[in-house]
């Protein structure tokens, strides 16, 4: 596991969201009332950008083609339930954003 740090809280206002890239992996993190979320900024679709999405309250939707997603747990909501996008542990640290990613070993 690798933690990478990724900005300062106050970067991130609650309701708002970032992409990050994190060695090629597209990464999307939204600040939910204060908690922060991130998760695979690709949607499951056609590989929209979740973050430039609409994000209200926990839920993200794709801009492309309004796919949505629950940032807290990866799950779709509609359509269709049952699939998943990626999520990562986040630490907040002295007000620092670190993004926590489990490699797969190769």
């Amino acid at each position: 596991m690798e933690r990478f740090k990724i900005c300062h809280r106050s970067e991130l206002p609650p309701g708002q969201m970032r992409y990050v890239e994190i060695d090629g992996l597209p990464i999307g993190l939204a600040n939910v009332a204060g908690t922060i979320y991130a998760f695979s900024d690709s949607c499951r679709h056609e590989g929209g950008p979740l973050s430039a999405g609409v994000l209200i309250e926990h839920t993200v939707t794709c801009p492309w083609h309004g796919w949505t997603y629950d940032v807290r747990t990866g799950k779709s909501i509609v359509p269709p339930v049952g699939l998943r996008i990626a999520t990562y542990p986040v630490e907040v640290i002295d007000d620092e954003i670190f993004i926590i990613i489990d490699w797969p070993e190769v």
